[in-house]
C-alpha cells in the first residue's frame, strides 16, 4: 500500500498559509517503501534538512539519468513521424508528393492526411506503421550492438489532444507505438520517447513538423493553448511510461525537437520547459514514484501545468481501461487529482496500487542543450533551470547542411576532432549530454576510405559524453540522399563504413593528424 496522506495535508496547509512562498515548495523528495505511513509532523521535522540539500540528491546523477554506461542508440526515424524523402516510392505510393519545397505540395503527414480523408489516411498510416518497424529491424538493432532507441513521433499519437477539425493527422498511432515498444522491452532495448512534432508546428518549413509550413504557433497561442497540450502529452506519456508493460524500458521522454535556433522567435520556451518538467513529477509523485526536488507542489499553481493536468486526467482513465491497466487503486489517484484542479479539498486519501512502484526510477526529462540557440541580444535561458531530478541534454549535428565546417574532408576532421560542445555544456550543467542525431553525411563526393575515417572521429567526439543515436536506423534504398549508407546505420554496416560494433573503431587514433 501507497499512502498520500502526508502530500495531501502538506500540500493543503501549503495553499491556505497567509506567508506560502512560491519558492519554498521545491523540495528534495526521498524514496518511500511499502506499507509506510507519513505523519505530517514528521515530515516538518525533515523539511529544513530537505531545503539544504536541494540539487545535491543522487537522482541528479548520471546513473540516474542515464541507464546505461554509454548511449549508443539509433532513431527509429520515418516510423511514426513521416519524413518523405526517407521512402520516396513509398510516399508516392500512399499518395503524396514532391516538390521544390514542402509546403507546396503534400509532403507532410498533415497535407497527405487532408488530401486522403480521415478513413484512408488511417488505412494508409497504419499500412506503413506496421511494414516499417518490425521484428525484423528490433533483431538487427540487437546483432548491432547498440542499447537505446530514440522515437520521434507527432502530438497526435495522444488523439484526445488533437483537435479534430483543423488538424487531420492519422489515428492509431498509440496501438503502433505499443507493438514496438513490446518488442524493444523483451530485446533489453531503452527508449527515448521524442516528442518530434508540436502542436501548432514548432519549426518552420520542415517536413519532421507534421505540418510543412511557414507559420508556427507553438511557440504563441491563445492562453498557452499548444503549451498545454504539450504537457498533457506528457503527463499521460509519463503516466503510460510506468504502468503499461510495455513502457518498462522507456528512460526519458523529450519535450521538443529542434525548436528555431533564434530564441526571439520562441518567446515564452523555457515557461514551456518548466510546466513540462513539472507534469511528469507531479503525476510521478501521484503515483509514488520520488526523486530529488520533484515533489513539484507549483503544478498546481503552474498556469500551463494545472490545466494540462486536469486535462490529462479523462484521457488517463478511458486508456486505463482500453488497456487494463493501473488497477483498482489508480481511480483513487485520478479521483484525487481532479480535485485538486478543480479546487475542491479533500482531508485525506488513501491510495492502494496492486504494483509495487516504489522501486521505480525517475523518468530523465530531455531539451535540447542550451547552446542549440541563439539571442543576439541577450542569454538564451538554460533548460537546466527546469530540471526536478534526473534531466539530460540532446544536442544534433550535421555538417552536409553546412555552417558548422568549410565542405572539404580536411575541415570535417579538423572541427570534429576538436569539438568542444560537450565540454560546453557541461560547464553550464547541461549533462548528461548526448548527440541525439547525426549521420556520417557530407555536401561532397567522398569514397569509403573517408566515410570510414567520418563515422569514427564522429563517434570519438560524441562519445566524450553520455553518447549517441545515429540517424537513423533505415532508410530506403531509394532515399533522396547522395549515399544511403550515409543516413542508415543499418546499410552503413552492411556496407562496411561503420563498424560491426558500436564501440569499436577501424582507425582508434583517427583524429591524431587533426589536432
Amino acid at each position: 500500500m501507497l499512502f498520500l496522506a502526508f502530500f495531501l495535508t502538506f500540500f493543503f496547509a501549503a495553499v491556505c498559509a497567509d506567508n506560502f512562498a512560491a519558492g519554498s515548495s521545491r523540495f528534495l523528495g526521498t524514496t518511500r517503501k511499502p506499507e509506510t505511513i507519513f505523519s505530517i509532523k514528521k515530515f516538518e521535522s525533515t523539511v529544513g534538512a530537505i531545503i539544504d540539500t536541494i540539487g545535491l540528491g543522487n537522482n541528479r546523477s548520471y546513473d540516474h539519468s542515464v541507464p546505461v554506461p554509454k548511449i549508443y542508440g539509433v532513431n527509429i526515424g520515418g516510423w511514426l513521424l513521416s519524413e518523405a524523402w526517407m521512402f520516396p516510392s513509398k510516399w508516392l505510393a500512399m499518395g503524396g508528393q514532391f516538390c521544390s519545397s514542402c509546403d507546396l505540395c503534400r509532403q507532410s503527414e498533415w497535407s497527405l492526411a487532408e488530401y486522403l480523408g480521415r478513413e484512408q489516411t488511417n488505412a494508409v498510416f497504419k499500412e506503413h506503421w506496421e511494414t516499417w518497424f518490425t521484428q525484423e529491424d528490433v533483431d538487427g538493432i540487437v546483432a548491432a550492438g547498440l542499447n537505446m532507441v530514440r522515437i520521434p513521433m507527432g502530438f497526435w499519437i495522444i488523439e484526445d489532444i488533437v483537435d479534430t477539425a483543423t488538424e487531420p493527422y492519422a489515428q492509431g498511432a498509440l496501438d503502433q507505438l505499443i507493438r514496438g515498444l513490446t518488442m524493444l522491452r523483451d530485446a533489453g532495448i531503452y527508449v527515448v520517447l521524442d516528442q518530434h512534432a508540436m502542436p501548432g508546428v514548432s519549426s518552420i518549413n520542415q517536413m519532421f513538423a507534421g505540418n510543412c509550413t511557414p507559420t508556427i504557433q507553438f511557440y504563441e497561442s491563445p492562453n498557452d493553448y499548444n503549451y498545454k497540450r504539450a504537457v498533457t502529452w506528457s503527463i499521460v506519456m509519463t503516466y503510460l511510461s510506468h504502468m503499461h508493460p510495455a513502457f518498462k524500458t522507456v528512460f526519458s521522454l523529450e519535450a521538443i525537437n529542434e525548436p528555431e535556433m533564434n530564441y526571439a522567435i520562441t518567446p515564452g520556451l523555457d515557461r514551456y520547459e518548466k510546466s513540462f518538467v513539472l507534469g511528469v513529477r507531479v503525476i510521478e509523485f501521484a503515483l509514488g514514484i520520488i526523486c530529488d526536488d520533484s515533489l513539484a507542489f507549483e503544478a498546481f499553481f503552474d498556469p500551463i501545468t494545472a490545466p494540462a493536468l486536469f486535462a490529462a486526467i479523462p484521457i488517463i482513465r478511458r486508456l486505463n481501461s482500453k488497456y487494463n491497466i493501473g488497477g483498482d487503486g489508480i481511480e483513487t489517484v485520478l479521483s484525487f487529482l481532479l480535485q485538486l484542479c478543480s479546487g475542491k479539498g479533500v482531508a485525506e486519501v488513501q491510495l492502494g496500487l496492486n504494483i509495487d512502484l516504489c522501486s521505480s526510477r525517475c523518468l530523465s526529462t530531455q531539451f535540447m542543450n542550451r547552446d542549440w540557440q541563439h539571442l543576439a541580444n541577450g542569454t538564451v535561458p538554460n533548460p537546466a533551470d527546469a530540471a526536478r531530478g534526473p534531466q539530460i541534454y540532446d544536442n544534433h549535428l550535421y555538417f552536409n547542411f553546412g555552417g558548422v565546417a568549410a565542405q572539404n574532408p580536411t575541415a570535417y576532421m579538423q572541427v570534429i576532432c576538436n569539438l568542444t560542445r560537450v565540454a560546453d555544456a557541461a560547464a553550464i550543467s547541461n549533462a548528461p549530454l548526448y548527440f541525439g542525431e547525426w549521420a556520417i553525411s557530407t555536401a561532397f563526393a567522398t569514397n569509403d576510405t573517408f566515410l570510414k575515417m567520418w563515422g569514427d572521429a564522429q563517434k570519438q567526439a560524441y562519445s566524450q559524453g553520455a553518447g549517441w543515436s545515429f540517424w537513423a536506423w533505415k532508410v530506403d534504398p531509394d532515399a533522396t540522399v547522395l549515399d544511403q549508407r550515409m543516413w542508415s546505420y543499418r546499410d552503413a554496416i552492411a556496407g562496411g563504413v561503420m563498424t560491426k560494433k558500436p564501440d569499436e573503431y577501424f582507425t582508434p587514433d583517427v583524429c591524431a593528424p587533426f589536432r
